[in-house]
């Protein structure tokens, strides 16, 4: 190992005090002498240059000329920041190292996915399908370098509408959140986007008239003459629970289409929907209403048993609805009973419980005040019988 050298200090004849650095030590290359005052600022440097040549040997003085170039140019464009050269190489480190152990979004969406197993069908479809969606788009990026931005731009291309944009991006937030925690990435960027504002348009439901005829269209359509669409003759006899879980527990078309008997407790007056079969991917269990009893209660005990829908349930319910006036409102059942079990028992706990809904402000912002309460009484009032047939006929 080089000695140190000792960098002796003399007094010039002009009476100031010097040192010499040899070349090693000078950042020119060349011996540098330093010229001072008094002998103690030359004690303070030479002490200086000696601690730097411990600590950092030859390269605490020079620099090879390229590197120096960069390193003047790297000044510069960290001026704006204020950072120092180290500081940026640290940070460049950082991300480096992130980089190298991170994963592309493509990967992370298959991990995601795979994390599904066990979860709804309706919630792994819908995951399934914002994954081929954002892999065009995103697939090759690493999640570490993705930024709400990125993100912002490619859900507004692959979901143009307000309900798609905020749906797409609650259902991808979980996946950054699983990425922040396996050290994929630093932050979750789905947390710095908020939903799409929804301009929400009048709720419609069902008049008690529309009510009755849908509790009155559980009918074989199968010889229905020439003005019946064709793929719509079937025999639909067999939907009475699934219209009344419908209509009278605002169950979802899709819920009742996977729901079974063994679902249905007509002793203990109860209905439970699993996480799997529910659309929000939570279960739910709740008392039925009178009402809803009563019609279940009209299926004979012998055909209770596997699914509550009949079969070719997608075609029954549209002939259900073309018959009952109501082919283009889909989702109005459930609405109707939200609106009339909030209107009729005043009771937010238990229409929220019945709908799976977490927070009752929904209720309250939807559906309050969509009916009167006169109305919501006579809607509960609509049960299996000669009677129903009149009033529909009427």
């Amino acid at each position: 190992m080089p000695r140190t050298p000792k960098l002796p200090i003399v007094k010039t004849v002009s009476g100031k005090w010097r040192y010499d650095l040899p070349p090693s030590m000078a950042q020119s290359g060349r011996r540098q002498r330093k010229t001072f005052d008094t002998k103690k600022q030359a004690e303070l440097s030479r002490l200086k240059d000696m601690e730097r040549q411990k600590l950092h040997g030859v390269e605490g003085f020079s620099i090879p000329s390229s590197l120096a170039t960069q390193a003047v140019k790297a000044v510069d464009i960290l001026k704006p920041t204020g950072a120092t050269i180290v500081e940026a190489a640290t940070a460049y480190l950082e991300h480096w190292t992130l980089a190298n152990s991170s994963k592309t979004f493509l990967e992370l969406w298959a991990i995601r996915e795979d994390e599904l197993t066990g979860k709804s069908d309706n919630h792994k479809n819908t995951n399934i399908a914002l994954g081929r969606n954002l892999t065009p788009i995103l697939g090759d990026k690493l999640v570490c370098d993705i930024g709400h931005e990125d993100i912002r731009k490619a859900l507004t291309v692959a979901y143009p509408t307000a309900h798609g944009y905020n749906l797409a991006l609650r259902n991808l937030r979980p996946a950054f959140g699983l990425a922040v925690r396996e050290g994929w990435a630093t932050a979750n960027p789905c947390d710095r986007l908020k939903p799409r504002d929804t301009t929400r348009n009048e709720i419609a439901i069902l008049t008690l008239n529309q009510s009755r005829k849908v509790m009155a269209s559980a009918l074989d359509y199968s010889q229905r003459g020439n003005d019946w669409p064709e793929y719509l003759k079937v025999d639909a006899t067999g939907a009475t629970a699934a219209l009344a879980l419908m209509l009278f527990a605002g169950v979802r078309p899709a819920e009742v289409a996977r729901l079974d008997w063994e679902n249905v407790n007509l002793n203990d007056g109860t209905v439970f929907v699993s996480a799997q079969k529910s659309k929000t991917d939570r279960s739910r269990f709740f008392d039925m209403p009178d009402t809803l009893k009563a019609w279940l209660a009209t299926v004979p005990v012998t055909e209770r048993t596997g699914a509550v829908v009949p079969l070719n349930w997608k075609k029954c319910w549209q002939a259900i609805r073309r018959e009952a006036g109501i082919s283009d409102q889909r989702d109005q059942l459930r609405k109707t009973f939200a609106s009339c079990h909030l209107q009729a028992f005043n009771d937010v706990k238990a229409t929220r419980a019945i709908m799976g809904h977490e927070v009752g402000d929904v209720l309250f912002t939807n559906y309050r005040g969509l009916v009167s309460k006169a109305e919501a009484l006579n809607f509960w009032e609509i049960v299996p019988g000669d009677n129903l047939r009149r009033k529909v006929a009427g």
